[in-house]
């Protein structure tokens, strides 16, 4: 009991803190302090969400192991988009307009999960993988993923973001890196039917695709031949117990995220304090809000089981793509908000070259194959900073 409630400890401070911001001049004060304030203000803070984001991890490494794969997951990655999507909807309403917001928090979650978070994921497995290994590896003595369900990912969200993000760029229909209004709602159509067909697959029939290829079927399954599968829910956890970590793990987000948009001024400061481009706060930013994915990747790849991580990155990248698009290009048409979809062509290269490296070629992954994202992810922060 004292363990759990220790456990709860940055949530409860984390709590404490977004009143606190809320409610009294503190952050107003703290930027009209020198860097330095600013500055000790930011990693205090970001060292809180970091903490939060612990937390969130394991509230949802529990609901995975309750639920099953690949529902397990999807629960993260649902809380996440849903709280983002608010976000950007919050800013787009409200804020100053900025055409290429949704354009840039797309890109941002992209490249942070697809080649720094799964680049780690990657070596961390491998690693788990050979440990108390004394003879050279043999390809059967990599780290394994099931080849289908990632290729069913990566194919879904190379098309989706080549049609968000790269082609508007060569549309002619528009004057600007955009759509016309009958193609935008086209590409909005065809974002919301390709997730929720891919989704019913997932969680139904297909649901083989998504787990690891060396866990034995659940009992009472049946293969894909057979037909439809049972629902994995039935045979886990109680259901107070996948309550209360659900509560908990969307309570947890949701702080945390407020925290992480809250300190976006901070940020913002104490960059301009330090001669730092702009762009770097966004990406830092998008460093916090998916922390509580990339610690229950990280968390699961550690264990061996390289298969959860994948879901619950590609399953974030993904959702972020389907989803954002939609709401956003609907938004901004309601709202008279200009909207930018078409990325830079640095940006575009970039990207083509993240999804190139994350295609998987075989079912067996080394440390060299999360090197090589780990290293287009570092050209990509570098490009921010001197950009």
């Amino acid at each position: 009991m004292r363990a759990a409630v220790l456990r709860e400890t940055p949530l409860l401070i984390g709590l404490l803190t977004l009143i606190g911001l809320e409610t009294t001049h503190l952050l107003d004060w703290l930027l009209l302090q020198p860097a330095l304030p600013v500055l000790t203000g930011l990693a205090l803070l970001s060292l809180l969400v970091l903490l939060m984001a612990r937390g969130v991890a394991h509230h949802a490494d529990q609901l995975a192991e309750q639920l099953g794969e690949p529902l397990g997951t999807l629960v993260l990655t649902g809380s996440v988009i849903v709280i983002e999507l608010a976000l950007i909807a919050s800013t787009m309403l409200t804020g100053e307009s900025n055409p290429t917001l949704a354009r840039d928090s797309m890109f941002s979650v992209l490249m942070i999960v697809l080649t720094g978070v799964k680049g780690m994921t990657l070596i961390v497995a491998a690693r788990v993988q050979r440990q108390g290994r004394t003879q050279p590896m043999q390809p059967e003595d990599l780290a394994s993923v099931n080849q289908s369900g990632s290729s069913a990912y990566i194919n879904l969200i190379t098309t989706i973001s080549v049609l968000a993000l790269v082609l508007p760029n060569f549309s002619q229909d528009s004057l600007e890196a955009n759509y016309s209004l009958p193609i935008n709602w086209l590409l909005t159509f065809v974002s919301i039917s390709l997730y929720g067909i891919f989704l019913r697959g997932q969680v139904g029939r297909y649901r083989n695709l998504f787990i690891d290829t060396t866990q034995p079927q659940a009992s009472g399954t049946l293969s894909l031949a057979e037909g439809p599968m049972e629902d994995p829910t039935l045979s886990h956890g109680p259901q107070g117990s996948i309550l209360h970590s659900g509560v908990l793990m969307a309570a947890g987000l949701l702080v945390l995220v407020l925290i992480a948009e809250s300190m976006g001024s901070l940020i913002e400061t104490g960059i301009n304090d330090l001669g730092l481009p702009s762009s770097l706060g966004g990406l830092l930013v998008g460093v916090l809000v998916v922390a509580p994915e990339a610690l229950n990747a990280l968390q699961a790849a550690g264990k061996g089981e390289l298969q959860r991580s994948l879901n619950t990155l590609y399953g974030s990248s993904l959702s972020t793509l389907c989803l954002t698009v939609p709401a956003v290009l609907a938004i901004g048409e309601f709202t008279g908000t200009d909207v930018i979809l078409g990325l830079d062509p640095l940006e575009s290269v970039l990207l083509v070259l993240t999804l190139v490296l994350v295609r998987p070629i075989s079912g067996r992954v080394s440390e060299m194959d999360g090197l090589m994202l780990l290293t287009v992810g570092v050209v990509w922060v570098a490009l921010q900073v001197v950009s």
